[in-house]
């Protein structure tokens, strides 16, 4: 039987290891394929805010939904936990998550998300040589604490967006609030304002 002090030290030296400080250089290895990818990338994703928008005016037309309030970026964590680096942008009206008529797409950030999963699937080999110390439940919830830098890189991602998403057609031809604020966040939780920008 494991001593749990025993197991929490295998687990410390296990993430010392091949954990602590290595989103330092994903993060460099994220912005090299950025670089490389840039046009492929951005033209996706205002894409896809097009399309989200289109749905919106669509909806507004038919008198469905009022005026976008609030335009929601949002970490799905379980399709990180599924390997797909996926957002999903939920447009409301005033009444925000009481807005009756979803409209909403999913968005690709793979290119951020890409180097975590690889790096589970590495864990994943690492742990063999630990036996049954550590467990696949143990890689999950180490990913699951990593993706926070992740969130925090993509929400930086968006921001330098958001001047590209508001110059699209059907953002000026939506009917939308004079205060829409346009925010980042978990999946119905905990958000940041990511437009308009504070003073």
């Amino acid at each position: 039987m494991i001593i749990q002090a025993d197991k929490e030290k295998i687990l410390e030296e296990f993430l010392e290891k091949y954990v602590v400080d290595r989103w330092v250089n994903k993060f460099l290895e994220i912005d090299e394929m950025y670089k490389s990818d840039k046009d492929d990338i951005e033209k996706n994703l205002i894409s896809a805010f097009d399309e989200v928008c289109r749905k919106a005016i669509c909806l507004q037309g038919k008198q469905l939904k009022g005026e976008i309030k609030y335009i929601y970026f949002s970490l799905l964590r379980t399709s990180i936990l599924e390997n797909r680096g996926e957002y999903r942008v939920d447009l409301y009206d005033e009444d925000w998550f009481l807005d009756k008529e979803e409209c909403s797409i999913n968005i690709d950030l793979n290119f951020i998300f890409d180097s975590i999963f690889k790096q589970r699937e590495e864990l994943k080999e690492k742990k063999k040589v630990y036996g049954k110390n550590i467990t696949d439940m143990d890689i999950e919830n180490v990913m699951l604490k990593e993706i926070d830098k992740y969130h925090i890189l993509a929400v930086e991602f968006l921001k330098g967006m958001i001047g590209k998403f508001i110059e699209t057609s059907s953002y000026g031809e939506m009917k939308k609030t004079e205060d829409i604020m346009i925010l980042a966040g978990e999946y119905m939780d905990a958000t940041e304002a990511i437009y308009p920008e504070k003073e």
